[in-house]
């Protein structure tokens, strides 16, 4: 009798343990592994309705179109831009449709007009969320750390 009851926690036990692994990996697009490659390859996609804002511009950008008019305007006053992003914490909700991700980095370039070199640390969030069957950015948040711009 106690080799069967035994026996049959050791079931529900590896029963239990299983399906808790399993709620907790994500099914959708929104996986850590997914965020961390595409920082890592800079292969960002956004979403149609992208909210984003750095130290760059006045005021938030929102549309994905918006944000790329932008992104042309910086590279025609930027060159040799070289960001560098370093998650701190990804946090991906348990269907994979959702998550958050914050760090800290830093931005480099040249001036195309006075060709000074500037560069600095940032800290940033981003939020995804699982559109056309990816994970995508739907918004984004950069800000310099003022104290480490350095300029040469």
């Amino acid at each position: 009798m106690q080799h069967r009851l035994t026996l049959l926690a050791s079931v529900l036990a590896s029963t239990l343990c299983s399906t808790l692994l399993m709620a907790q990996t994500p099914s959708g697009p929104c996986t850590e592994k997914a965020i961390r490659e595409a920082i890592q390859k800079n292969t960002i996609k956004y979403t149609e309705d992208t909210f984003f804002w750095s130290g760059a511009f006045d005021k938030p950008l929102i549309g994905n179109a918006a944000a790329e008019a932008a992104s042309k305007k910086v590279g025609e006053v930027r060159k040799h831009e070289v960001p560098v992003e370093q998650p701190q914490r990804i946090v991906v909700s348990s269907a994979g449709d959702m998550a958050y991700e914050y760090g800290t980095g830093s931005i480099s370039f040249e001036e195309r007009k006075t060709g000074k070199h500037i560069s600095f640390q940032i800290g940033y969030v981003r939020v995804w969320k699982s559109a056309d069957g990816e994970c995508k950015a739907a918004a984004s948040m950069f800000k310099p750390i003022e104290s480490t711009v350095q300029t040469k």
